[in-house]
């Protein structure tokens, strides 16, 4: 059975109340190792080139010009590459990835659906598919549609894009995107380290409990910033408020929780709450909230968006 996307994932934990570090596992470091080193060689080279990927090789015989993108995350990769799919996996939740949508205003783009559509997929002609592992078991079928690239899921979101980008022939946009992020996020945490020692906590709410993330997922906002997470924070799960008040974290960053929102958001739905109301982060007026859900996934466009969000609000101490 093949790994589900990381927002279906998000789905079905948020749905259930229930995460137990909210990520899925891993299967793909060494291949994803092996990867990056094919595609550093490959980078040297024109086209064609071969791409070595989860399921063996593929040659790619000219730079593709139409890419479909059924996984909804790699619509973020080829975005930040300047590519704009010629079919996607998604496109109708798109509200849900508000900068990514603002990115595909304008731009035809056939949606693949939520469960993948073969026949959208054949219609769209496309000269490249670039699929996640949970479509392996149609390699197959999908290669008899246009050459096809499978890479493995991981929350190595930058390896993920040097990937994409050796097979499209956009090392050096990657490359230009990952200095900038690495640029931004370095001055993000030199202007926050006045506050390295306050805790921080990133969560979705769920109209009675807080769901948090592991350590990897929310890695951007922890290792890259700096920041401090709240003690026995870190293999994620769902908090009671009772138990969010006992580790009374000194910021608190409530993400889009776009399964089930709440309409009036957390502030409100607490401001009479005693609870609520004697932590500090309430306080003090330390409680952010982020709209784009893809500050959670392993997305460049994301990532980025995450550490801006973060410095937009507390880097003015």
């Amino acid at each position: 059975m093949y790994r589900r996307t990381w927002l279906s994932l998000l789905l079905l934990i948020v749905m259930a109340g229930v995460i137990a570090g909210c990520t899925a596992s891993d299967p793909g470091t060494g291949a994803l190792g092996d990867q990056k080193k094919s595609e550093g060689t490959a980078a040297q080279a024109s086209f064609p080139r071969t791409i070595k990927h989860f399921k063996g090789e593929t040659v790619i015989k000219e730079r593709p010009v139409k890419i479909a993108a059924p996984y909804i995350t790699y619509v973020d990769n080829l975005v930040v590459l300047d590519e704009i799919p010629v079919a996607a996996q998604g496109m109708a939740m798109m509200s849900t990835f508000p900068n990514l949508q603002k990115k595909l205003e304008g731009k035809s783009v056939i949606d693949l659906g939520k469960e993948v559509s073969m026949e959208k997929l054949l219609a769209s002609q496309p000269d490249l598919i670039i699929a996640s592992d949970d479509m392996a078991d149609k390699y197959d079928q999908l290669s008899q549609i246009a050459p096809t690239v499978i890479f493995p899921y991981t929350e190595d979101w930058k390896g993920t894009l040097q990937l994409i980008a050796g097979a499209i022939g956009k090392e050096e946009k990657a490359a230009a995107f990952l200095a900038e992020f690495d640029r931004k996020a370095k001055e993000y945490k030199a202007k926050l380290a006045s506050r390295s020692g306050e805790t921080v906590l990133f969560a979705m709410y769920g109209g009675k409990e807080f769901i948090t993330f592991n350590e990897e997922r929310v890695a951007a906002f922890y290792k890259e910033l700096g920041l401090k997470p709240v003690p026995g924070s870190e293999k994620g799960g769902s908090l009671s408020l009772e138990t969010l008040a006992t580790m009374n974290p000194d910021h608190i960053f409530i993400v889009n929780n776009w399964a089930a929102p709440i309409k009036k958001g957390v502030k409100d739905t607490l401001k009479d709450n005693a609870i609520w109301n004697g932590m500090k982060a309430p306080k003090s007026n330390h409680v952010y909230y982020i709209e784009d859900t893809s500050v959670l996934g392993p997305m460049p466009l994301g990532k980025m968006i995450a550490i801006e969000e973060v410095m937009k609000a507390m880097g003015n101490p």
